[in-house]
């Protein structure tokens, strides 16, 4: 309990920790970022109770300032980001209104029970937003979908300083930025408001980009507000005569205005017309959590520093749920006005309690504060953080962005200027997956592309069949796939098997006789035989991939190809069976009587069954058993020295299944192999094995053990039973004193083995099995 208690101590003290340094920014921040929140407020209450429900207009703002006021205050305390604003935002307030006029339009005959509706389907909205971000966050799917392609983002950033332009419009002339109102704009009258606010804000920018101390953006914002009073005095205007004029904010509503939902009310909630707006809610929802993913990663951004989503879907989680108790609306982090608070410099979570103050103001002692301040001074804030924005994602991405990328965020700028802001994002996700579609086509699927001439198994062969595979290895196409396989990607692996089987006659009656003729008289086969698919790589596969196999699978048969399935997954080879591009023993259709597909464990396996195809065909096949005399003759011994070396040899016989060397042992004794088949096992991490090699009667076992090499890690099995002989140390010892010419060539042999084997593991490391 002590640890425990020490450990919930120092996080409140680490949260809870103020530099001195940031009361005054914090304090400034803090009323400008409420201010302008309660103002957006009384704008979203106005959107959401109008037509019928706007005699109920106090109401509203009183909803959505107590909103505002709470989702900014827990904000404030629990979020990962000391100075994080989150307040209603206009994308789910825009959905809300659309509802609330559904409502409204359905019980226009019932005005009591329509607004106690409206008021449980905000609160069922808000208990439903909340309760998915806590739900996600508790679970930590914030990396699952945090995943925003970042030509959205900067969509998403360029389109809020858009929006923040158009608002500064409208804060100081009561208008939109759009092609209709552009005349009124240009009037004398109008631009004179907007005027001002424009000068305001080039002054704030020369000052910013000036002089980098905390209380440069604070104090020069005050000095502007004294500045604005001070030509008021001048010219002798009132204040309600600048507040008639459009100079001031207001006028607001009067006296309190919470008046969240009561017990009495519910019986005036219809049911009906409640549950219809279901899929209005669930709309909401999703919204709120798509707005916070991409404000999380606008915010991120700006501010340079990660922010662990998992928190802030728990902290707007909590905020969501304890606003519909309160009978509030939906919110969310607010990217402007944090970006705000960011360039202020109030970075501490003093920001966001003084944020909540003026929200807190209004509820219980009204608005008419809000009417002393100055819209122009609102209005460059807004300007400021717009122009700030559009030229980081609109200038600047020009020079550090593709063209493909940089256009996607000009196209959703226009498009939420044109739409709204959903549509616009939504039109950047549909870019940003057609434009991945169209780079990954351009991957090659094949991550290679080899021969049976270039690339042998691990199996090893004797130099008559070795020179057989290197000139008849061509017959042998490897395709080494990656990724995932669609349709952008499906063709290219078709492609790839046309271009190889073009040149590739079809084969005509007694072609396997002619064939096989040919191999046994050392001539060079002229047609493909057979095809490894290798699945290693690939994350997935979509029908186009499938129907691509099934088109392989019909130009096998008609060219007597053998395809081979390596690394393939139990559910891969389930969905090819289903779109028959594959076709298995059990599964042969009539067309085709004869089986042309093979599934084996790896591409090594996969070419070791080709090679024995070639070799059988050829009649070389590997031996069983080889007279280990004449052998040893091969390695430049004469008669007398092979008699000599036999006798310091000792038979061993192995049964199949047995290990000759077990993993990490030593080599008392090196072996030769008189008959049988042994194989390396590499063991891996996971506890499986892989095939390293597979050798055949006349090789030499456990060379680098016997010269002490520290312990492998892999294992010599006798694949068959075996029969050994074997040279110990000290044997090899009495060699080299007693017959030295004897014990020079063994040793030789054994340097011209490790050389080889070095070769198989460059030739290994080109293709991965």
């Amino acid at each position: 309990m002590t640890v425990a208690a020490d450990r919930t101590t120092a996080r409140f003290k680490n949260w809870f920790a103020l530099d001195f340094t940031l009361v005054v920014p914090s304090i400034i921040a803090g009323l400008v970022t409420g201010v302008i929140g309660v103002i957006r407020a009384i704008s979203y209450a106005a959107l959401i109770y109008a037509g019928p429900l706007d005699s109920h207009l106090a109401a509203g703002v009183g909803m959505t300032v107590f909103s505002t006021g709470i989702v900014t205050a827990v904000a404030a305390l629990t979020s990962a980001l000391p100075g994080m604003i989150a307040t209603p935002l206009a994308a789910p307030t825009a959905l809300l209104a659309i509802m609330a006029g559904t409502i409204a339009t359905r019980l226009v005959d019932h005005p009591d029970g329509a607004i106690a509706t409206l008021v449980a389907a905000i609160v069922l909205t808000s208990a439903l937003t909340g309760g998915l971000l806590l739900t996600l966050g508790q679970l930590r799917w914030g990396d699952k979908i945090r995943l925003v392609p970042y030509p959205v983002v900067g969509g998403f950033m360029a389109g809020t300083g858009w929006l923040l332009v158009d608002g500064f419009v409208q804060v100081t002339t009561e208008q939109s930025l759009t092609w209709q109102t552009l005349p009124e704009l240009m009037t004398l009258e109008t631009a004179i408001h907007w005027g001002v606010g424009l000068s305001f804000t080039l002054i704030l920018l020369l000052v910013a980009a000036r002089y980098k101390h905390y209380l440069v953006m604070p104090g020069t914002l005050m000095a502007l507000v004294g500045v604005f009073y001070l030509v008021l005095w001048g010219t002798g205007l009132s204040l309600t005569e600048a507040r008639a004029a459009g100079w001031l904010l207001g006028p607001f509503p009067a006296g309190g205005l919470w008046e969240p939902l009561h017990w009495q009310q519910l019986t005036q909630v219809q049911g009906s017309v409640l549950f219809g707006q279901a899929g209005s809610m669930v709309s909401i929802a999703l919204v709120s959590l798509l707005s916070l993913i991409l404000s999380n990663s606008g915010i991120e951004l700006a501010v340079g520093q990660d922010l662990d989503l998992n928190q802030e879907m728990r902290s707007l989680g909590i905020a969501n749920l304890l606003s519909g108790a309160g009978g509030g609306m939906v919110g969310s982090q607010a990217l402007p006005s944090t970006l705000l608070v960011h360039e202020i410099g109030g970075h501490s979570r003093l920001t966001g309690i003084i944020s909540a103050l003026p929200a807190l103001a209004v509820l219980l002692l009204g608005s008419e504060f809000l009417s002393y301040l100055p819209k122009p001074i609102l209005g460059c804030l807004l300007l400021y953080l717009g122009i700030s924005l559009l030229t980081k994602w609109l200038y600047q991405a020009w020079f550090k962005l593709p063209l493909l990328d940089y256009l996607t965020i000009v196209v959703i700028v226009m498009a939420i200027n044109v739409w709204g802001f959903l549509t616009g994002i939504l039109v950047g996700f549909v870019m940003a997956v057609l434009l991945f579609m169209y780079h990954y086509s351009q991957v090659n699927v094949a991550k290679e592309v080899l021969s049976g001439a270039k690339t042998r198994s691990n199996r090893e062969y004797n130099a008559a069949q070795k020179a057989l595979l290197k000139t008849e290895g061509d017959q042998i196409l490897i395709l080494e796939l990656q990724g995932f396989l669609f349709f952008g990607t499906a063709t290219y692996l078709l492609n790839q098997v046309k271009q190889r089987t073009d040149s590739n006659p079809i084969p005509k009656e007694g072609k396997e006789d002619n064939h096989r003729t040919s191999l046994a008289k050392g001539g060079r086969g002229d047609c493909l035989r057979f095809i490894i698919l290798d699945f290693r790589q690939v994350t997935g596969i979509d029908s186009s991939a499938v129907l691509s196999c099934n088109k392989i699978l019909k130009i096998a048969h008609q060219h007597q190809l053998t395809l081979i399935f390596t690394n393939l997954s139990a559910s891969f080879q389930s969905q090819l069976q289903q779109g028959e591009g594959i076709e298995l023993s059990e599964d042969v259709c009539k067309l085709y009587p004869e089986t042309r597909c093979l599934v084996l464990p790896d591409i090594d396996r996969g070419l070791e069954w080709c090679e024995s195809q070639l070799l059988r065909l050829a009649k070389l096949p590997s031996p069983q058993t080889i007279n280990l005399a004449a052998h040893l003759q091969t390695w430049g011994l004469n008669t007398t020295q092979v008699s000599e070396l036999m006798g310091y040899l000792r038979p061993r016989s192995v049964a199949a299944q047995t290990p000759i060397y077990a993993t990490e042992s030593g080599a008392p004794q090196l072996y030769l192999l008189e008959s049988g088949r042994v194989t390396v096992l590499l063991e891996l991490s996971d506890g499986t094995t892989k095939r390293m090699q597979t050798q055949e009667p006349g090789a030499i076992l456990g060379e680098m053990r016997f010269y002490g090499k520290p312990p492998l890690s892999t294992a010599v099995i006798a694949e068959t039973d075996c029969l050994l002989q074997g040279l110990s140390r000290d044997q090899f010892e009495e060699l080299k004193q007693s017959q030295p010419a004897i014990a020079a060539i063994l040793e030789e042999r054994i340097i011209q083995l490790l050389c080889d084997s070095l070769a198989r593991r460059e030739q290994q490391l080109r293709i991965t099995r």
